[in-house]
């Protein structure tokens, strides 16, 4: 059982059931292999996807060719929006990190179905807001709290995005390395090696079939000093 739905932050959840089989009829049926790159950053966006199952990661190039990963999508969930109406080039890179069932729209239908069904567009203005105070949120404690602060950030969204309930804590959902895991803060896997040793020997945290399990939440969420952020917000 899911520790927390999201459903509010998830676009295709926040319409009726006549609006989600409208939009579904609308869309071209495809299925990617983990690995398949659905566009670039810096490319024309074309289209945008509604994943159907599977996982997307979004992820920007830094300066020195180094990956850093912004997001990583799930079921009912868009991904390619952010250039699609504004003509700027892409911002992300998006990767399937799992065999996926994706819904591709191009530019003209999505337009056509916003202009024609209201429901629609402000579901979508709704997941955009979100969607971007998410991504400014975690790069606020990114800012603020170091890297240390970004990999309790880190563990916390996923924890609200991919959490399960454990007799023990909060079990995360989702094989995370500390490679991948450093890509989400920007650091090195032997600096994320280092923090998660000692989250571990000081029984923050422990591991379960090479899946993380949290015992003390408020322990991160103490050092961040958070405050009584939506979890809608508090996503990866």
């Amino acid at each position: 059982m899911k520790k927390q739905e999201l459903k509010i932050s998830r676009f295709f959840d926040m319409l009726s059931e006549e609006s989600k089989s409208l939009f579904l009829n609308k869309g071209q049926k495809m299925t990617v292999d983990s690995g398949t790159i659905l566009f670039s950053e810096g490319e024309e966006s074309q289209s945008i996807y509604l994943i159907l199952s599977g996982l997307i990661r979004l992820s920007k190039l830094t300066a020195d060719g180094k990956e850093f990963a912004v997001n990583l999508n799930q079921k009912d969930e868009l991904v390619g929006e952010s250039g699609l109406f504004n003509g700027l080039p892409l911002s992300v890179t998006a990767t399937a990190i799992e065999d996926a069932v994706l819904m591709r729209y191009d530019r003209s239908v999505i337009e056509k179905l916003f202009e024609e069904n209201g429901e629609m567009a402000v579901a979508y203005m709704k997941w955009s807001s979100i969607h971007n105070q998410s991504t400014q949120s975690k790069f606020r404690d990114l800012i603020l709290c170091g890297k240390k602060g970004g990999l309790y950030s880190t563990l916390i969204r996923f924890s609200n995005s991919y959490g399960e309930n454990h007799p023990d804590g909060v079990l995360i959902n989702v094989n995370l390395t500390n490679h991948e895991i450093a890509n989400y803060i920007g650091t090195t896997r032997e600096g994320v090696n280092r923090m998660m040793s000692e989250l571990k020997k000081d029984q923050i945290i422990s591991y379960e079939n090479n899946m993380i399990v949290i015992h003390d939440l408020n322990y991160l969420k103490e050092f961040l000093k958070c405050g009584d952020c939506p979890v809608e917000i508090c996503t990866i």
